[in-house]
């Protein structure tokens, strides 16, 4: 789904049976964490995603996962249930047992202050399994009374260790414009340029599009972040097949954004079937990638 790792990705139905089944009438709710303090000398508007983050993570840790989630999940929001799904569609009604961690490690801001994403490690614990890891991405939108809520949340499944592996700074990246002026490439185009090419290449695919920044996401491997680690992480996977553009929006200064869509990558069993998301950055060259997460469906 998204940062339950199985969520962000409870990523299906049988996961959500198996939740509900095992939270039982009256699931005590683990005791709220206190809030670390948010890391000093953030830009401000980094700041109010990072604020909104430990703030979301409160809500879950006092009241639960699934109401958390309704919470700060804007009215159009999307979730991979495991297909892209409206999220409070899919949230109406849903219990999720265990304990959900989960911190922000990278942010980028529009530069018009409407659009953003987070980025980090997760972990679901407790619940009756094994704890399970993440690396969700959520995309967030400011909504008319100036808060934030999510417009997308998405995960990608990693082993369990990824929640101290990656504990570092919080690193915020740069969504502002090159300078030059905007290429007249639009996103979509961008984004339908580069799965038409990942067939015939993924790695030159991917270097003409990756920003220096760019942080890559695939299951069970090392997230890469800088161009080169991210291009080694690419020429490790399996071959994409065939993706197509399923959605996506843009900031008000039609300058940073993100896509999301369907992909079809070779496996040791056959072809797999999964779902990207990829954030955008507009520069005089065309549009570059700030991230790119896979997920198998």
């Amino acid at each position: 789904m998204g940062r339950l790792p199985v969520l962000r990705t409870v990523a299906g139905a049988a996961f959500a049976a198996a939740a509900v089944a095992s939270a039982g009438p009256g699931l005590a709710k683990p005791p709220a964490p206190p809030l670390a303090a948010a890391p000093p000398s953030l830009p401000p508007a980094a700041l109010q995603i990072d604020e909104t983050e430990r703030a979301f993570a409160q809500v879950v840790a006092q009241q639960g996962i699934a109401q958390g989630f309704r919470q700060f999940a804007a009215p159009d929001a999307v979730m991979f249930l495991p297909d892209p799904a409206p999220a409070q569609q899919g949230l109406a009604g849903a219990r999720w047992a265990g304990e959900l961690l989960w911190r922000a490690q990278y942010i980028a801001v529009a530069p018009s202050g409407d659009l953003a994403f987070s980025a980090g490690p997760s972990l679901l614990r407790g619940g009756g399994g094994r704890p399970s890891g993440g690396f969700y991405l959520a995309v967030w939108r400011r909504q008319p009374d100036g808060g934030w809520k999510f417009v997308l949340d998405h995960a990608v499944d990693m082993p369990p260790a990824v929640w101290s592996a990656l504990a570092r700074p919080l690193m915020v990246m740069n969504a502002e414009p090159p300078a030059g002026g905007p290429s007249n490439e639009g996103m979509r185009e961008a984004d339908g340029a580069l799965n038409a090419a990942l067939p015939k290449g993924a790695e030159a695919a991917f270097a003409e599009r990756l920003d220096d920044q760019a942080i890559l996401a695939r299951a069970e491997r090392p997230v890469a972040q800088g161009r080169r680690k991210a291009l080694a992480l690419v020429a490790d996977s399996p071959a994409i097949l065939e993706a197509s553009t399923l959605g996506g929006s843009r900031s008000a200064d039609a300058g940073f954004g993100y896509t999301y869509g369907r992909a079809r990558w070779s496996g040791p069993a056959g072809p797999q079937i999964g779902y990207y998301v990829r954030v955008w950055r507009a520069t005089p060259q065309g549009w570059r990638l700030l991230a790119d997460h896979l997920a198998e469906r």
